[in-house]
């Protein structure tokens, strides 16, 4: 019995070592993060910085939704792309940069990326926009995945005036 019991454990000892070996030599793939964006709403009027931390082409958009983090809709009240009238289309209204945003109101944050330059055949990624709260204001940034990487594609801050916030927001404009 003890020599049966050696000789099945050592057949399974053997089996999982291949087995993990195996699994060593396999290309690591990642699973894509779900699209998301982020809310928070401004108790006093705010600036509110974007910029882009990828060299292909990216987006932000702040929505105005009301009155509510979960609203689904609203005015667009941002639209930058770090390639504004450098090849991005025309719905897009700035660069990166400052925008003062007034407060009572509540705002939607999506972030977006194209695997490309400008290229109006290429489609957009929405991205995985987070935040949290930071002194008075919050910062936000939106991460792509890719096969074998996290990227973070955009970064952003709200300076003061933020009264709440929320993560995991309906996507409201992405694609833009």
């Amino acid at each position: 019995m003890k020599t049966y019991l050696t000789a099945s454990l050592a057949l399974i000892m053997g089996a999982t070592m291949a087995h993990v070996g195996h699994a060593q030599s396999a290309d690591l793939k990642l699973a894509a993060l779900p699209a998301s964006d982020f809310a928070f709403c401004l108790a006093s009027d705010a600036v509110f910085v974007a910029g882009a931390t990828s060299a292909t082409e990216t987006g932000i958009v702040v929505t105005n939704v009301g009155n509510a983090l979960t609203n689904t809709g609203g005015k667009v009240v941002v639209a930058a792309n770090n390639f504004y009238k450098n090849g991005a289309g025309g719905e897009w209204t700035s660069n990166m940069g400052q925008f003062n945003l007034p407060g009572g109101s509540c705002y939607n944050v999506a972030t977006m990326m194209k695997t490309t330059s400008p290229n109006g055949s290429t489609a957009w990624t929405c991205a995985a926009t987070s935040g949290a709260a930071s002194n008075a204001g919050a910062t936000i940034s939106g991460l792509i995945s890719t096969q074998t990487q996290v990227l973070n594609i955009a970064t952003g801050y709200v300076t003061a005036g933020v009264s709440s916030t929320l993560n995991n927001a309906p996507t409201v404009n992405c694609p833009y």
